[in-house]
């Protein structure tokens, strides 16, 4: 059995819309009902919001205890140039451009909205962001949608969750943004992008892998130790030859590999299930992955001050 060091670390992906599919091409249905509820929330404040008018609208989201405004789940509006445009949360934000918000990672978050609606109309973010009135930062999940008032304007209506439970199409799409940025940018860009921590590319304790048809290990944010290893022959702690398996997924073809690996910050082995890609880029073939510990509870940081609008570094406590 091959050992390598098992130090873990979190990854976060840049998300698009909910029409990732599997191998047989069918739509992957949302497995939880809290992330329904927000898609179904977002929907119906962008059709608002295209009905009346932002402003209109914002004076119904603003309204606290109602369904758009109520203990830490609120509605806000962002322009399409990153101006705030509606923020029950947090007014001081409104009137502000936030197109240089970053959270403590880095992450400029009005810059992945927009990247998550170049090619959508609706969309994905996971950032560090704090609940109302506290300092304390804690993963929140966005589901964004495109909406145009009755006068053309185009915006950002959007709304999100703290602690989200991790969704299989989240780990999908992760990996197909991955495989994109690859065919975009070249294999020596991307993989530098792959293991920038501010780029977008890390979500709760989710990271991107790449391997090579022999199983070399090129990117691996959470192991970069292990970069360049074979690990064809690595085996689980129950013995699992798992990336064995991951290397027989066929040409085109993409699968889920269940597993035993430490979750971030532990040394035991969990159980983890990774979905994988067999892509051909550039005349290479790339084996692309990402995994999750399903119902793992992301770890809260704490932050000693807030969000900046300029991009400016934060002490973490």
């Amino acid at each position: 059995m091959k050992r390598i060091s098992m130090r873990t670390a979190g990854w976060l992906c840049v998300l698009a819309p909910l029409t990732a599919t599997l191998v047989s091409g069918q739509p992957m249905e949302p497995k939880y009902a809290e992330t329904r509820e927000l898609m179904t929330l977002v929907r119906e404040a962008a059709a608002l919001v295209e009905s009346e008018g932002v402003e209109a609208a914002c004076e119904e989201f603003r309204v606290a205890g109602s369904r758009w405004f109520h203990d830490d789940s609120y509605v806000f509006v962002l322009g399409m140039d990153a101006e705030a445009l509606c923020h029950p949360a947090q007014p001081s934000l409104e009137g502000r451009n936030l197109m240089e918000l970053r959270d403590p990672k880095g992450r400029p978050i009005a810059r992945l909205f927009l990247r998550e609606l170049e090619s959508a109309d609706q969309g994905w973010i996971h950032y560090l962001w704090p609940r109302p009135d506290e300092r304390v930062f804690y993963w929140k999940t966005s589901h964004v949608r495109r909406a145009k008032e009755p006068g053309g304007r185009e915006l950002m209506v959007a709304s999100g969750r703290y602690q989200m439970e991790m969704e299989p199409f989240f780990v999908v799409e992760q990996v197909e943004d991955a495989i994109q940025f690859i065919r975009e940018r070249g294999t020596a860009e991307a993989f530098a992008g792959l293991r920038d921590r501010s780029s977008g590319f890390l979500f709760y304790n989710a990271y991107v892998f790449v391997l090579d048809e022999n199983g070399t290990l090129l990117v691996n944010n959470a192991f970069p130790e292990n970069e360049g290893k074979d690990l064809s022959d690595l085996e689980d702690s129950d013995g699992k030859a798992f990336v064995g398996e991951m290397l027989a997924v066929p040409a085109g073809g993409s699968a889920w590999v269940d597993y035993k690996w430490p979750r971030p910050g532990d040394t035991w082995p969990s159980a983890k299930s990774s979905y994988v890609r067999n892509v051909e880029i550039s005349g290479q073939r790339f084996f692309v992955g990402s995994g999750v510990y399903f119902g793992l509870v992301p770890k809260v940081r704490e932050i000693s001050t807030e969000p900046s609008a300029t991009g400016s570094g934060r002490q973490e406590r």
